[in-house]
């Protein structure tokens, strides 16, 4: 089954490279790891370089489910000025840099300059990736598609493609331990600069630590999962089968998200302890 899978993936990328129609991808979070952006979403790389991003830095800003998986990984802009965003030095970058100073939260946010993985990939492998992540591709909300200019460890400069969080706020939202540690396996596949993982070690995830955290952590599941269960259907469709997920479910699920947050920011996090 992997075989075959992996000759149509090269069947694919051959079709690709005739029409000139593959393109950078930047993954900065969980489509770091290979285990996640081959294994699960099946995109299959042709090369994979680390890379610099002035200008940007990863947050947990991309909201989740409150007590389980508060914040999913989302790059924010730090910078319009070019001379405060020089990648000249990948290290050098990540020493004293006033951006990091500025707009780091602690425990929550990464800092800037932003590192992460180039992908080589097709477009339709692109489009697979933006119809699985958050908003479902959907232009009102979630994830979109921008263009982002980079530099390779290697001093190459190239124009990747990635996916940036519409909204500009800044939640302070912290990751789950599962999601954090994909992150790291990432970062560490990929060999990514040491002072960049240093940073993202000290991201502190979310545990629900005390009584009335891990009880809210089950009840709360009990209200999302039933309400949910449309979107996380047609989520799986989407990753095994290539199914778009329609524009009306993806509309559904940020209403439910939204009212889960507010269920949360009212009820559960005053009575039970934040679940972010």
């Amino acid at each position: 089954m992997e075989a075959a899978t992996e000759i149509v993936a090269m069947a694919n990328v051959a079709e690709a490279r005739a029409d000139n129609s593959m393109v950078w991808y930047l993954g900065y979070g969980s489509n770091m790891c290979s285990k996640v952006l081959s294994g699960r979403r099946q995109v299959f790389p042709v090369e994979s370089h680390p890379v610099v991003v002035p200008g940007y830095q990863l947050t947990f800003d991309m909201a989740g489910l409150p007590y389980w998986e508060p914040g999913f990984g989302a790059i924010k802009p730090v910078c319009t000025q070019a001379d405060h965003c020089s990648s000249n030095d990948h290290e050098a970058t990540d020493k004293g840099s006033l951006l990091v100073d500025r707009h780091v939260l602690t425990g929550c946010q990464v800092g800037a300059p932003l590192h992460c993985i180039a992908h080589l990939i097709t477009k339709k492998e692109l489009d697979h990736i933006l119809n699985t992540e958050g908003g479902n591709g959907n232009p009102d909300f979630g994830y979109q598609l921008v263009d982002i200019q980079c530099e390779t460890y290697s001093g190459k400069s190239i124009v990747g493609v990635s996916l940036v969080d519409i909204s500009t706020a800044i939640t302070g939202y912290r990751p789950s331990a599962r999601y954090h540690r994909i992150v790291m396996d990432g970062a560490v596949e990929h060999s990514l600069s040491p002072s960049y993982i240093k940073r993202l070690e000290a991201v502190t995830p979310y545990t629900a630590k005390t009584l009335g955290q891990k009880v809210a952590k089950y009840v709360f599941l009990t209200i999302g999962l039933p309400l949910a269960l449309p979107v996380i259907i047609f989520s799986i469709a989407g990753l095994a089968f290539g199914i778009k997920v329609p524009r009306p479910v993806s509309v559904y699920g940020e209403l439910v998200k939204r009212g889960m947050w507010v269920l949360h920011d009212w009820i559960f996090a005053p009575l039970f302890g934040p679940g972010c």
